[in-house]
């Protein structure tokens, strides 16, 4: 028989026997019987001509029986009863007595006639019931009288040793005519899906649940805002902490607030061009036009290069990634100390704040450069310096070799505040990512206490799979009323790597289209989002360019996978660390499409979470 529900937890013990005698028929023509325990009913009852009021009733089992009808069936777990004068009197298992007010053979009867009544009113169609009380305690001589015939009735002795027998017996006299009808295939359907007790499905729709986790994790920690208060205080900051931990969100508010403190002079560095388009897009509004420079750390550079010598670049640019940034480097330091005046004039700052610097310290002669642009220089300059030192430099692997550069060594009277909450992710996110994506053994900082959001992992089998999977969750987002400019798609591979699939996505329906931004025609971020928005598109990058960036929603489609060399320019660094940084991208809901052949290691890796003390 098929259960609905499949089983039962709180039911007293005598339905819990009749359950699992129903459940475990040994009988074929039981097969395809449909089984509902604890049915609710409305009862409509005429308390005047004027008035009526509806109440419920339950069934304790209701049997759809395809090509015959209906059976209800009332339980009973008395351990005594006696009907005398038509009042009934009962005793329940635990020893006690009292009267009941009515028949249970009234009960199940009156139940069968209310049921018929609803399912009549609801597809007018009639079908053949019958009724059944099962006392599963009480063995006695079964009652056969004027209102009652034995077949409706069966006591202890008989549910133990024919109950099932009994039910098919009183199935097939289930009586047809007079406009009744057997249950036929498209009935029995018609019951499940509409009537008796359907399947449905209530969510917090996405949009909801973004809505509020922002409200959630907006809120500063108490060490993000002793943070901002040392900067009041004249100090000079070094802050580290892992991604999630807000450093970006400080960054925005301590430039905000030493220029209207101060009217400063200020420089924002960010090794990434995305974060820092960003950054210049949050302060578009703000009357800081003449006052706050944003560059990349490379621009920034090419900035002063150009100013005297616009050859220069062409001559390095054959030359590899660290080494050309290098000459970079050497070749400004060598313009700032031969032209004071120029120094003095235009790249000279009160106040430097550097983001995500971890991308760039431990170039060999970074600290001579940082020492000119800043007013008094290191030692007595004012500056807020930001990364995460230890696990997200994404430019090269020379971090996790020499140390030495470590800012730690060359900035003297400064304060390092470490940021150890993540105030970015969801709870789910904040606790997945770091073991998921095989860098860490335990928490890089305390998890979030964002109860909104979750993580959707899939796994996939080939290219034709992974893009169907992406489909859908696109499809599912836009049934959602998801805005486009909510959901980064993030790939370890560039849209031109013959690795990625992004493009032969299908957005039939959805979005218009995917904006790439790691296209460098998208030079400004900020000026292109209300184009964006307006078009309904979506965005995608690689993971390594959406650094100090977030979004609600990230689709993480290749983790873990890296090409043969020539197909990539990642070839030094870890996949675990381009993968922590992805996840840890999204603030809400991460969905992960997996390649199937890296189930063993997750399957590993969730073991560990599930041992993670938080």
């Amino acid at each position: 028989m098929i259960m609905i529900p499949p089983t039962i937890d709180n039911s007293n013990f005598a339905e819990k026997k009749v359950f699992s005698k129903l459940k475990n028929s040994p009988n074929a023509e039981t097969k395809n019987w449909v089984v509902y325990h604890s049915l609710n009913y409305p009862v409509s009852i005429k308390k005047s001509e004027k008035k009526s009021f509806k109440y419920f009733g339950e069934a304790d089992f209701v049997i759809l029986i395809p090509n015959k009808g209906i059976i209800n069936i009332e339980v009973k777990g008395w351990t005594g009863f006696s009907c005398k004068k038509g009042v009934w009197d009962i005793t329940k298992p635990d020893g006690t007595k009292e009267p009941n007010k009515k028949s249970p053979l009234k009960q199940a009867s009156d139940s069968m006639f209310n049921i018929r009544k609803y399912i009549e009113l609801k597809s007018n169609k009639k079908f053949p019931q019958n009724w059944m009380v099962v006392f599963t305690q009480c063995a006695f001589d079964v009652i056969d009288d004027i209102e009652y015939s034995n077949d409706n009735i069966i006591d202890t002795d008989s549910f133990n040793s024919n109950f099932i027998n009994r039910l098919v017996g009183l199935s097939k006299i289930l009586k047809t005519g007079g406009g009744i009808f057997q249950i036929n295939e498209k009935d029995l359907n018609m019951l499940q899906k509409k009537i008796m007790r359907p399947n449905f499905e209530v969510f917090v729709k996405t949009p909801t649940i973004l809505s509020d986790s922002e409200l959630e994790i907006k809120e500063y920690t108490d060490e993000q805002i002793d943070i901002l208060n040392h900067l009041d205080e004249g100090k000079r900051i070094l802050v580290t902490g892992s991604q999630g931990t807000g450093k970006t969100s400080i960054a925005e508010d301590i430039l905000r607030r030493e220029y209207n403190k101060h009217k400063s002079k200020i420089l924002f560095l960010n090794s990434n061009r995305l974060a820092c388009e960003e950054m210049k897009d949050k302060l578009k509004n703000f009357e800081t036009e003449n006052s706050i420079d944003c560059y990349t750390f490379n621009k920034f550079l090419l900035e002063i290069i150009n100013s005297v010598d616009k050859q220069f670049l062409k001559s390095i640019i054959k030359q590899e990634f660290i080494k050309k940034n290098n000459l970079l480097i050497d070749k400004s330091v060598e313009i700032l100390k031969a032209d004071t005046s120029l120094l003095k004039k235009k790249f000279n700052y009160d106040f430097i704040v550097f983001d995500e610097m971890q991308n760039c310290f431990f170039y060999d002669k970074f600290y001579d450069f940082m020492e000119l642009i800043l007013k008094d220089g290191l030692s007595d300059g004012k500056y807020c310096f930001l990364g995460d030192f230890k696990y997200q430099n994404l430019v090269s692997d020379q971090l996790l070799i020499d140390q030495n550069k470590h800012p730690k060594n060359y900035l003297i009277d400064y304060e390092q505040v470490p940021l150890t909450r993540n105030v970015r992710n969801s709870k789910s996110i904040s606790r997945n990512a770091p073991i998921l994506s095989g860098l860490f053994k335990n928490l890089p900082y305390q998890i979030s206490k964002s109860e909104h959001g979750e993580v959707i992992n899939s796994f996939c089998k080939g290219r034709s799979e992974k893009i169907e999977r992406l489909s859908s969750i696109i499809r599912k987002l836009k049934n959602e009323d998801v805005k486009g400019h909510d959901i980064v798609i993030l790939s370890n591979f560039r849209l031109d790597n013959k690795y990625n699939f992004i493009s032969e996505l299908d957005l039939s329906g959805t979005y218009d289209h995917v904006v790439d931004l790691t296209d460098k025609n998208i030079r400004n971020l900020g000026s292109n989002i209300d184009e964006i928005k307006k078009k309904k598109c979506i965005y995608f990058s690689t993971a390594a360019a959406f650094q100090g960036l977030e979004s609600k929603i990230v689709v993480y489609v290749d983790p873990l996978e890296t090409p043969p060399k020539s197909y990539s320019s990642l070839d030094s660094l870890k996949p675990e660390l381009i993968a922590f940084n992805a996840m840890g991208r999204a603030t809400t809901i991460l969905y992960i499409i997996w390649d199937i052949r890296l189930k063993e290691y997750y399957d590993k890796q969730l073991k560990v979470i599930g041992g993670l003390k938080v």
